[in-house]
């Protein structure tokens, strides 16, 4: 037990408090918890008490799972835009006519994985201004 008022000195509150509360006000505070996850009973009653506003930070899985895509897509993009440069910047430093064929070539290469990147990103984009417009 010691090393846990520890912890909440470390924290700013050296002091411990209970109480007793009804068993329907108590599945109130619950359901709040249950919404928002990243917040503690403490924590919830310390706001409660204080008078501070209550934010419920919800997450959607959808969502989540879309802009966890987004997220590779735009990886993706990035990298291919960093290749894309290397090859354009030895383009034109390069005077040789097979080089800067075998270099259009490359370019060409990047072309189609842009392709495959935006294609990715229309369905992104189809499915997330599906779930947008239908609510």
């Amino acid at each position: 037990m010691k090393g846990n008022s520890r912890n909440t000195k470390n924290k700013g509150f050296p002091r411990r408090v209970e109480g007793r509360i009804s068993e329907s006000r108590f599945q109130e505070l619950k359901a709040i918890l249950d919404r928002d996850p990243s917040l503690s009973m403490s924590e919830l009653i310390r706001r409660i008490l204080q008078g501070q506003p209550i934010r419920i930070q919800v997450q959607e899985r959808g969502l989540s799972n879309i802009m966890e895509r987004l997220i590779s897509v735009e990886s993706e993009l990035k990298k291919i835009g960093v290749n894309l440069n290397q090859v354009v910047k030895a383009f034109h430093g390069n005077s040789s006519s097979i080089q800067k064929f075998l270099l259009a070539k490359k370019l060409l290469d990047f072309r189609k994985s842009l392709e495959i990147e935006l294609k990715k990103m229309e369905d992104i984009l189809g499915k997330l201004q599906v779930k947008w417009l239908s609510e």
